[in-house]
C-alpha cells in the first residue's frame, strides 16, 4: 500500500507544478516626444525601491491569481532599462545612456509604489456555493473582477558632482471593476498607470527652464575642459 500512495503523491506534485505557469508582469512605458530637447547627455543610474517594497511589506509589481513572483531587485532593473529606453526615444535629453565618459547630468530615482491587485470580486468566487450567482450576474450585467493599484516614482537630475538640479515626481492610481478580456490582461492597467506617472515626470523636466539652462550649459558646450582633463 505504501508504494501506490507514494507514486500517486509524486504524480500529484508533478501535475501541480506543471500547471503553475501564470501571468508575469513586465514593465512597459509608452511615451511620446514632447517639447524641445534639452541639449545635454544624461547618464542613467539606478532606481532604488523603497524598503517596504524590497522587504515584501508592501506589494511590488503584480498581485493576481497565479501571477509569477518577481524579485524586487529584478523588477527594479527591468524598470530601469525600460525608462532609459523610453526617455532616450522620447527626446527628453539629447541622449540618455548607461555610461558616458563626460555626462552633463546624472539621472537616478526612487520607486515609492508600483503595484496592481487584480482579483475576482468576492461573490464571483463562490458560484458553487450561492446558486445561480453566475446567471444573476449576467442578467444584471455585474462586473466580475476588480483591479486597483498605484505608481509613485521620483527622478532626480544631478550634476556629475552630485549637486541636485531638480526633483520630479509622477503618480497615478486606479480602481476599476470589469469583466476580464484578453486585450487587457493582468498588469496592463499597471503599465498604463506607469506610463502616466513617467509622462508627468517627462513633462515637468521638459518645462523646467532653470534645468534647461543649467544642464545645457555643460562643459562640452562652453569649451571648458572637463574636471578630469585639467
Amino acid at each position: 500500500m505504501t508504494r501506490p500512495v507514494f507514486i500517486f503523491g509524486f504524480m500529484f506534485v508533478i501535475l501541480a507544478t506543471g500547471c503553475g505557469g501564470g501571468s508575469k508582469y513586465v514593465p512597459n512605458v509608452t511615451l511620446t516626444h514632447s517639447g524641445p530637447i534639452i541639449d545635454a547627455i544624461a547618464e542613467f543610474h539606478n532606481l532604488y525601491p523603497a524598503y517596504a517594497l524590497l522587504s515584501g511589506k508592501e506589494t511590488f509589481g503584480l498581485d493576481a491569481p497565479e501571477a509569477e513572483r518577481i524579485e524586487p531587485s529584478e523588477l527594479a532593473r527591468q524598470l530601469e532599462s525600460e525608462l532609459l529606453t523610453e526617455l532616450d526615444a522620447a527626446g527628453v535629453f539629447s541622449r540618455v545612456t548607461r555610461f558616458d565618459p563626460h555626462p552633463d547630468v546624472i539621472l537616478t530615482g526612487r520607486i515609492t509604489a508600483l503595484h496592481e491587485h487584480y482579483r475576482p470580486q468576492f461573490w464571483a468566487q463562490i458560484p458553487n456555493v450561492v446558486p445561480y450567482v453566475g446567471i444573476v450576474s449576467q442578467l444584471l450585467r455585474m462586473k466580475t473582477h476588480v483591479s486597483s493599484g498605484k505608481v509613485h516614482l521620483t527622478i532626480y537630475v544631478l550634476k556629475p558632482t552630485g549637486e541636485i538640479l531638480g526633483t520630479y515626481t509622477g503618480q497615478s492610481t486606479f480602481n476599476e471593476v470589469f469583466n476580464p478580456t484578453k486585450d487587457v490582461p493582468p498588469g496592463a492597467r499597471l503599465n498604463r498607470a506607469l506610463s502616466e506617472a513617467v509622462h508627468q515626470i517627462q513633462g515637468d523636466i521638459s518645462r523646467d527652464v532653470q534645468l534647461r539652462k543649467r544642464a545645457s550649459s555643460g562643459n562640452r558646450n562652453t569649451g571648458l575642459k572637463h574636471p578630469d582633463e585639467s
